[in-house]
């Protein structure tokens, strides 16, 4: 009895930590300083990349010519719309799912620093010991943390996007996007930089 125990616990890690992945190992966490002149400045109407440290709130570098001889890429910052800024996550003909507010492309989990529900640069563990008043808490932990999104298949010309601070991703910045509707990439932020 102990040996078919043992086996059936064996298995059950091993189905664990096989569970399909998909990395993303270019995208850095940080977000770049730029020099003045580095592109075009703008001011994101919203804060949904707030990763906890204000970065994209002002003063926003965006490469406007990036995509004119280059495919969008998951993981890229794209500038689109009024001024609106958001993270890349699933590319053309993809299928995304959210389970648990974590991401899933193809089925197989997104294993990145943006793969899954953050709040003011918090994931779920580090929210659940943040100084906010508990009521606030439980509420965000039960619609973020808690997110699910049944699978869709991205279109052909649409890449799938959502803001880094989910709590503040609202219908512009959790959605699927027009690869027409992009304008640029965003590069870095320019702190040095007069307000546009």
């Amino acid at each position: 009895m102990k040996q078919w125990l043992l086996a059936g616990l064996l298995l059950g890690s091993l189905a664990a930590c096989s569970e399909k992945t998909i990395e993303d190992k270019v995208t850095e966490e940080s977000i770049a300083e730029v020099s003045e002149g580095s592109g075009t400045i703008v001011n994101p109407l919203s804060d949904a990349m707030d990763r906890g440290q204000h970065e994209l709130e002002k003063n926003v570098a965006v490469d406007t010519a990036y995509y004119k001889n280059r495919a969008v890429a998951r993981g890229d910052i794209v500038y689109y719309g009024d001024r609106s800024v958001s993270r890349v996550v699933a590319l053309p003909n993809e299928k995304i799912k959210i389970k648990n507010g974590q991401i899933y492309i193809n089925g197989a989990k997104l294993a990145a620093f943006y793969g899954a529900a953050h709040v003011r640069g918090h994931d779920d563990k580090a929210f659940q010991t943040s100084d906010m008043e508990e009521p606030a808490k439980q509420n965000l932990t039960d619609e973020i943390f808690k997110k699910q999104v049944n699978e869709i298949t991205v279109g052909g010309d649409e890449v799938f996007i959502i803001g880094d601070d989910w709590s503040r991703s609202g219908a512009s910045t959790f959605r699927s996007l027009s690869l027409q509707d992009i304008k640029g990439k965003v590069i870095g932020v320019c702190t040095a930089c007069g307000n546009p």
